[in-house]
C-alpha cells in the first residue's frame, strides 16, 4: 500500500465509477485530484471526499499526476486523451474504466503513440448514477480486466494492476479484442435485453400496467435504468460483438416463439430445463472465481 500512497492520481469523470474509485483510494491515503464536465457533480464528489481538489480543466488535473484514470463514457475518454496529451508528466501512466476496449485503445494509440496507456475495466457498477451514489466498496472483490497493448512497459501494467488491487479488485489480463467479445455476452447483452423488456412491457398504458408489475419485473429490468450516455458509447464502440450476441439471443427467442405457437410443450419444457441448468453453471463459475471473503455489500 505504501507504493500506492506515493502516487498522485487524477480522475477525469466523477460519476458513480470515478467518484467510487476516489473514495476507495482516499480511504487508503492516496492523493486524488479530479475533473468533471458538470460543476454540480464535481462539487458533490468534493463534498463527499472522493477527491481532495477539483481542477478547472483536464490538463490541469493531470499536471504532476503519476496515474491518470479516465472515468467518463468511452467516447468522452477518447476526447480526454486529446486534451491531456501535452500536459502529462514524463512518467505518467494513463488507464480508463470504459466498458469497451478495442476501439478505444486503437484510436488513442494511433493519435498519441507516445502515451503510456494501459486499459482497464472494473466489472462493477450500478444502475444508479452520479457522485452522490458513489461508494468506497464498489470494487471490493470484483474482477478488473487489464488490457495492455503490445510494447507497453511491464512496470506500467503493474502500476495499473496495483491501483485496482489497492481498492480490493481482482485483476486479470486480456487483449482488448477478447475483452470486448466476452463483455458483449456477459454485460452488454443483459443490459440490452433488460432495456428491450422494459420497453415492451411499457409499450402502452404504462401507468396502468405498472400496477401489476411485481418483483420479477423489477429484477429483470433494473439494468434499463442505467446511464444512457455510457450505453450509447458502448453500442457505438462494440457493435460487431454486440450484434453477434443479439443474434444468438434472437435465435433463442424465435425458437421459443415457434414452440409456443405450435403448442409444443415438450420443447418449451426442455428450453426451461436448459435455461435453469445454464444459469446454475454460470453462477457456479462466478462463485468459483470470487474471493474467499466476499464483500459485505454487492450490486
Amino acid at each position: 500500500m505504501t507504493e500506492m500512497q506515493d502516487q498522485r492520481v487524477a480522475i477525469l469523470g466523477l460519476g458513480l465509477m470515478g467518484a467510487s474509485l476516489g473514495l476507495a483510494l482516499r480511504a487508503k491515503g492516496v492523493r486524488v485530484v479530479g475533473y468533471n464536465h458538470s460543476p454540480a457533480n464535481a462539487r458533490t464528489a468534493l463534498e463527499r471526499g472522493a477527491v481532495e481538489a477539483i481542477a478547472p480543466t483536464p490538463a490541469e488535473a493531470v499536471a504532476g499526476a503519476s496515474l491518470v484514470v479516465l472515468a467518463a463514457p468511452v467516447l468522452a475518454n477518447i476526447a480526454f486523451t486529446d486534451e491531456i496529451a501535452g500536459a502529462l508528466a514524463s512518467d505518467a501512466v494513463v488507464t480508463d474504466m470504459g466498458s469497451t476496449k478495442g476501439e478505444f485503445c486503437r484510436r488513442v494509440a494511433a493519435a498519441h503513440p507516445g502515451m503510456v496507456l494501459v486499459g482497464s475495466h472494473p466489472v462493477a457498477g450500478s444502475e444508479k448514477q452520479g457522485a452522490g451514489a458513489a461508494r468506497a466498496d464498489l470494487f471490493q472483490g470484483r474482477r478488473c480486466v487489464v488490457t495492455p497493448l503490445d510494447g507497453k512497459p511491464e512496470e506500467a501494467v503493474e502500476r495499473v494492476e496495483a491501483l485496482w488491487c489497492a481498492v480490493g479488485a481482482v485483476t486479470i489480463r486480456m487483449s482488448p479484442e477478447a475483452h470486448d467479445r466476452l463483455l458483449a455476452r456477459t454485460s452488454h447483452l443483459p443490459h440490452l435485453v433488460s432495456a428491450a423488456l422494459a420497453e415492451t412491457i411499457g409499450r402502452d398504458r404504462a401507468a396502468e400496467v405498472g400496477t401489476f408489475c411485481g418483483p420479477g419485473f423489477c429484477d429483470t429490468t433494473r439494468l434499463a435504468a442505467g446511464s444512457v450516455p455510457m450505453w450509447r458509447d458502448i453500442l457505438e464502440t462494440n457493435r460487431a460483438a454486440i450484434e453477434s450476441e443479439l443474434r444468438a439471443f434472437k435465435d433463442a427467442v424465435d425458437a421459443l416463439y415457434r414452440d409456443i405457437h405450435a403448442g409444443d410443450s415438450v420443447s418449451w419444457t426442455r428450453f426451461l430445463d436448459r435455461a435453469r441448468a445454464a444459469r446454475a453453471a454460470l453462477l457456479e463459475g462466478r462463485a468459483a472465481s470470487a474471493p474467499s471473503e466476499p464483500p459485505s455489500r454487492t450490486t
